[in-house]
């Protein structure tokens, strides 16, 4: 009873970090939904359901949620902007896709290899990898959307 209190708490505590009008939106639009922080074993730095950056590069600050709802999972991230905060759905798969999957933030000037090119990260972005493997991506924002690497 107790670790589920500790659960219970932790996404309560990152829930309440995030912006109202993001829980807005996604109350209004995922009615029902919940944060699905990553099944133990994806390791304590990427075991987030929420994440905070600079996905744009405009210094103001952005998130990405991962969370449940229905049986469905997602990964959205919200731009900040003068009217609150933009949404842009980087995942939609099953709920069990999402809680192995980790949510975490590369930051601006790391480096991934392409093929044999090397792509630096010109601002934040989220990335989402299935536990305990190197499958997934990142998603670097690029002018109007997010490409998934």
């Amino acid at each position: 009873m107790a670790v589920f209190a500790i659960i219970l708490v932790a996404q309560e505590t990152f829930a309440q970090s995030l912006p109202v009008s993001v829980k807005t939106y996604l109350g209004r639009n995922y009615a029902g939904w919940e944060l699905s922080p990553s099944k133990k074993g994806c390791g304590q730095e990427t075991n987030n359901g929420v994440v905070r950056g600079y996905f744009n590069g405009d210094q103001k600050r952005d998130f990405a949620v991962k969370f449940t709802r229905s049986g469905r999972g997602y990964i959205l991230a919200f731009l900040a902007s003068n009217n609150g905060y933009k949404p842009f759905v980087l995942h939609k798969t099953d709920a069990q896709e999402i809680e192995y999957s980790s949510l975490s933030v590369w930051k601006k000037g790391d480096r991934f290899e392409l093929g044999e090119q090397n792509v630096y990260v010109k601002y934040d972005a989220p990335a989402d990898f299935h536990c305990e493997s190197d499958v997934g991506g990142i998603h670097l924002y690029r002018n109007g959307p997010f490409i998934a690497y």
